[in-house]
């Protein structure tokens, strides 16, 4: 159909008024699509010269995480987490974040300790309602490195009096060596 009808030029003022609505570019139709193409080009040619030349970057973990004592705590009746535990291997100092507020008993202590392989449970200290800081008679790696888990027990007002549990553990849980 195309072929069927003869070409006609238009006039010189319709054809200025074409390049004006166009803006000067009706000789140029695709400069701007040419010009968006070799930014992409330049572009993507950029970011494979930095995926080639460079080499990966490893991810790494906090320090403040890598080698570390974890333990959570939890009711061994409703699996609910209540208590978060952690010592870096070096330091002296386990740190303890207390989950669930609602544990603590008024007129009563909360008392952490550690369960090592087939000896007698050792007071890590109290737990108080939030965040506290208990130290440790030497470096985590010497206190936990033999201590599969630790407890909480209820105890009297300032904790055990005869150095052992005497109330009820109320939570468990594992202490992972995370490294």
């Amino acid at each position: 159909m195309a072929q069927a009808v003869e070409p006609v030029t238009p006039p010189a003022r319709i054809w200025a008024g074409v390049e004006r609505q166009l803006g000067g570019a009706a000789h140029k139709p695709f400069s701007f699509w040419k010009t968006l193409g070799l930014i992409a080009s330049g572009a993507a040619a950029a970011l494979l010269a930095v995926a080639v030349l460079l080499p990966p970057q490893r991810a790494r973990i906090s320090p403040s995480v890598e080698g570390s004592y974890i333990a959570v705590l939890s009711d061994p009746k409703t699996n609910h987490p209540v208590l978060v535990a952690t010592a870096e291997r070096g330091e002296t100092v386990l740190r303890v974040n207390t989950l669930d507020p609602a544990i603590h008993v008024a007129g009563r202590s909360l008392e952490l300790w550690a369960l090592p392989r087939g000896g007698q449970p050792k007071s890590l200290g109290l737990v108080s309602h939030e965040k506290v800081a208990l130290k440790l008679v030497a470096t985590a790696d010497q206190s936990l490195g033999d201590v599969p888990a630790l407890a909480v027990s209820l105890e009297p007002q300032g904790g055990s009096p005869t150095g052992q549990p005497t109330g009820p553990v109320l939570y468990t849980g594992p202490c992972v060596k995370y490294w």
